[in-house]
């Protein structure tokens, strides 16, 4: 599943891409991608412009404008003139991909290899299709069909933006914080890492990243942790998803960017996905064990 790292990529390079552009249309190749009301996502977002793009936790969200008013959608429900803010949200989950196209329907970018089954689009995982009007198009690409797309407005929004903790890289998440909610846990940290909760963004890969960078065994309980090694463990954790960033992400699964290309962070990472290996500093062999339903793979010598 992309997280944080993934997503914000994704974020970064569309909004050079298509922020401002105007939705001609929208193709729904499945309409179970689309969440809640279609045919009001549909007539709403139909001539509507992208004024910006954000994240917040693994979610991408796409602020839009010049939804025509008074729209007879919005006065039936309202019995105002429909003015009203309104918010596209993504969630990828397991394999879902915003890829975009140029007007010729060829790739637009260079660097990093394209997948071999993206240099041809719309194909049969293009379940929703967005078309400007310039003659671009932005492709929600799903092989697993988890990922789904929702309108909402301002009240919603900010109840989605109620279920998730701090940003990891904001000014919210600092070192007091998180030994507080460590100090008070018996949880296993690994796992409370990825409680969005607690900490938005941080899935399987980067946990368990974090945890070898820290020393930590990914099994021990969050309140037994020294200070010392929470206050490395916090520093691994920035540490890392910045060059995750810097690296545009791990291409594990599914996961590329909006350009098609792969992310390169697959190179820098120490644990995940390394069962059976040798580990980077010792050289002792990786072992993979079962945290609820994810894998999670540590190194019995280095961690602790």
């Amino acid at each position: 599943m992309p997280e944080l790292p993934e997503v914000e990529t994704i974020k970064l390079e569309l909004s050079h891409l298509i922020k401002d552009k105007k939705i001609k249309s929208v193709t729904l190749n499945l309409a179970k991608q689309v969440k809640g009301d279609r045919q009001k996502f549909l007539k709403l977002i139909t001539g509507a412009k992208i004024k910006n793009i954000s994240r917040r936790a693994k979610t991408l969200i796409f602020e839009l404008s010049n939804i025509p008013h008074p729209h007879p959608l919005l006065i039936k429900e309202r019995g105002t003139n429909g003015a009203k803010k309104y918010y596209l949200v993504f969630h990828l989950k397991m394999t879902g991909q915003l890829i975009y196209r140029g007007k010729s329907g060829k790739l637009i970018g260079g660097g990093h290899p394209i997948k071999q089954d993206l240099k041809e689009l719309p194909n049969k995982y293009s379940h929703v299709i967005f078309n400007f009007n310039d003659g671009t198009r932005l492709f929600f690409n799903d092989q697993r069909q988890f990922g789904w797309v929702k309108l909402v407005d301002e009240t919603e929004l900010k109840k989605m933006d109620n279920d998730y903790g701090p940003e990891p890289l904001s000014k919210e998440f600092n070192l007091k914080y998180f030994e507080k909610y460590l100090a008070q846990r018996n949880t296993a940290i690994k796992p409370l890492l990825m409680e969005q909760k607690f900490i938005a963004g941080i899935g399987n890969i980067y946990a368990a990243e974090a945890c070898f960078c820290a020393g930590l065994n990914p099994t021990l309980s969050a309140k037994k942790i020294k200070l010392a090694v929470v206050k490395k463990l916090y520093q691994c954790i920035q540490n890392i998803l910045k060059l995750a960033i810097k690296k545009k992400g791990t291409s594990a699964d599914n996961y590329v960017d909006a350009f098609g290309r792969e992310g390169q962070m697959i190179n820098f990472l120490k644990v995940y996905g390394g069962a059976g290996e040798k580990c980077y500093r010792c050289k002792n062999i990786l072992h993979e064990i079962r945290q609820g339903s994810r894998a999670t793979v540590y190194c019995p010598k280095c961690q602790k």
